[in-house]
C-alpha cells in the first residue's frame, strides 16, 4: 500500500517555501550519472552477460530562513531535500555455444523469468522537510529519512525530533515506517538479512509485503572532549512479532592532544548478548601516530525466518598500527592483524594473521601510493600490493594509472588459486568550477577468469545559488 509520508512532505515543503521570509532562498543542486560497459563470463559455465549499465542520482536541497537571527544567533528555518537514484540496465544474457538469448525480466517466459531481476529500478532514498531553529534548539524533519548509529542504518518513513537544550547534550528521537523493497520507491538496503518479500504472484518461495514499524531514542553529550557518551536504542516489530530490540552505548575521550580512546557496543535485547563490540586507541600527533584495536562482530538475522535458526560465527578481530609523515611530501604506515572465528563444535575456531604496508607521496607534481598486504591461516595464503599515480594537467585534467597484483589460494576449493593482474586508465576532466566527468578503463586478468574487461563514464554536477 502506498505510503502518504512522501506525498506530505513534499506538501509541507511547498508551504514553508511559499511562505513570506526575511531571506532569500537557497538552493542546492547535486547530480551524478555513471555509464558502465561489462561481460561477466564464469569458468565452466555455458552462459554469459553482455551488460551495459546507467545509474544516475538527482538530489535538491532548498532552505529558507523564515526571520532574522536573534541575539543568540538562532534563526528559524526550513530546509526541504528531495533524491531520486535511477538504475537501468540494457543488454542480454546469451549461450556461449548456441544463438539464443533469454530475458530474465520478462514474467510470461516461465523458463527464464527471475522474479528478482529488474533492468529498471527507480528508488527516492530521501525526501523531507525540516523546521530548525525552534525553542530549546528543536528540530523536526518528516519524511523520508536514514536513522545511522552504532546500532545499524534504517532508511524509514516517518518523523524525527533532535532538541539540544544545552551544549553539553543532544536528544533525539524517531518512529515511523521501516523502507523494504515493497515500500513506494522503495529498495530492500535497510531490510535485516531473512525472507524475501515481493508484491508478485505465483512465486512460491517469497513472503508477502508487511509493515515494519521502527521507533529509536538516543542520548548523546558530555562535559567536552575529555568525554562524551551516547546511549539509544531502536525497536522494530510486525503483526508477527518482534524483529529487532537493541541497546547501544558509546564512549570517547580525548583528554590530551596526543590520546585518544573511544569505546562503543551493541547489546541484542531478543537474544541477551553483545552482538557488536569496539575499542580504539590512538597515540600521537599529526608527525607520528600509533593505533591499536580490538572488535567483535556476530552476525544476525531477520528472527522471522529460518536463517535465525543456524548457528552464526562470531569473528574476533585485533590490530596495531602506526602512521608516520616524513615530510610534507612523504607519509609511511603499516599494521598488524589478526583474525578469529568461533565456528563451534566439531569445527573449532578459525585462525588468521596478517601484516600491510602502504605510503603516500608527492614529487614534481605527481602524487604517488602504494599498499601491501599478506594474510595465512585457515582461510588460506592471500597476498597483494598495488601502486597508483596521479598527474593534475593544464588545470582542467588529471591522468591517473592503478596497478594490482594480487595472489590467491581457498583451502577449501582446490581449483581456486592462482594470481589477479588488473589495471586501470583514469582520466578526471574539470568542465567547469561545478562540472566534473570521469572516464575509466579497466582490465583484469588471472588463471580462473580469464580476460575481464570494464568501461566507466560518469558526470558530476555541482551548484546552488
Amino acid at each position: 500500500m502506498a505510503r502518504p509520508w512522501i506525498a506530505l512532505s513534499c506538501a509541507l515543503a511547498s508551504v514553508a517555501i511559499g511562505a513570506p521570509v526575511a531571506r532569500a532562498l537557497d538552493v542546492e543542486l547535486d547530480t551524478d550519472t555513471s555509464f558502465q560497459v561489462y561481460e561477466v563470463r564464469s569458468p565452466g559455465a555455458r552462459a554469459f552477460w553482455a551488460r551495459r549499465r546507467l545509474l544516475s542520482r538527482l538530489a535538491l536541497r532548498l532552505s529558507h530562513d523564515l526571520e532574522e537571527p536573534d541575539d543568540e544567533g538562532r534563526v528559524l528555518r526550513v530546509t526541504a531535500e528531495a533524491q531520486l537514484r535511477l538504475e537501468q540496465d540494457f543488454g542480454e544474457t546469451c549461450l556461449l555455444d548456441a544463438e539464443l538469448c533469454v530475458n530474465a525480466v520478462d514474467a510470461d517466459d516461465p523458463g527464464a523469468w527471475q522474479p528478482l531481476a529488474a533492468d529498471t529500478r527507480l528508488d527516492v532514498p530521501a525526501v523531507w522537510v525540516e523546521t530548525s531553529g525552534l525553542p530549546l534548539g528543536t528540530s523536526a524533519r518528516l519524511g523520508r529519512q536514514l536513522a545511522l548509529d552504532d546500532i545499524g542504518f534504517a532508511r524509514f518513513d516517518g518523523l524525527s525530533v533532535r532538541v539540544v537544550p544545552a551544549s553539553w547534550v543532544r536528544l533525539e528521537a524517531l518512529g515511523g515506517l521501516l523502507v523494504r523493497g515493497t515500500s513506494l520507491a522503495g529498495t530492500p538496503r535497510s531490510e535485516l538479512p531473512g525472507a524475501i518479500r515481493l508484491d508478485a504472484q505465483d512465486v512460491p518461495w517469497a513472503d508477502p509485503p508487511i509493515d515494519t514499524w521502527v521507533a529509536g531514542a538516543s542520548v548523546a553529550g558530555g562535559p567536552g572532549r575529555a568525554l562524551q557518551l551516547r546511549v539509544g536504542f531502536r525497536q522494530m516489530w510486525e503483526t508477527d512479532g518482534e524483529v529487532l530490540s537493541r541497546v547501544s552505548g558509546a564512549a570517547s575521550s580525548q583528554p590530551v592532544d596526543w590520546l585518544r580512546l573511544d569505546a562503543n557496543g551493541v547489546w541484542d535485547l531478543l537474544t541477551s548478548e553483545v552482538i557488536a563490540a569496539s575499542g580504539r586507541a590512538a597515540v600521537g600527533d599529526d608527525t607520528f601516530l600509533v593505533r591499536a584495536g580490538v572488535s567483535r562482530h556476530v552476525p544476525r538475522f531477520d528472527p522471522g525466518t529460518i536463517w535465525a535458526w543456524f548457528v552464526v560465527a562470531p569473528i574476533d578481530q585485533a590490530d596495531l598500527g602506526a602512521r608516520w609523515k616524513l615530510s610534507d611530501d612523504l607519509t609511511v604506515g603499516g599494521a598488524l592483524r589478526g583474525r578469529r572465528a568461533e565456528l563451534g563444535p566439531p569445527f573449532g575456531e578459525d585462525l588468521d594473521a596478517g601484516i600491510d604496508g602502504w605510503f603516500r607521496a608527492r614529487w614534481e607534481g605527481f602524487r604517488f601510493g602504494a599498499t601491501g598486504f599478506a594474510w595465512s591461516g585457515a582461510l588460506g595464503p592471500l597476498a597483494g600490493v598495488s601502486f597508483d599515480v596521479r598527474r593534475p594537467l593544464l588545470g582542467w585534467l588529471e591522468l591517473g594509472l592503478d596497478v594490482s597484483v594480487w595472489h590467491f589460494d581457498d583451502p577449501n576449493r582446490e581449483q581456486l588459486y592462482g594470481t589477479v593482474v588488473s589495471e586501470v586508465l583514469s582520466g578526471r576532466f574539470r568542465l567547469s568550477p561545478e562540472t566534473l566527468v570521469l572516464a575509466e578503463l579497466q582490465h583484469a586478468a588471472s588463471r580462473v577468469i580469464g580476460n575481464r574487461f570494464r568501461a566507466v563514464l560518469a558526470l558530476r554536477v555541482d551548484t546552488w545559488r
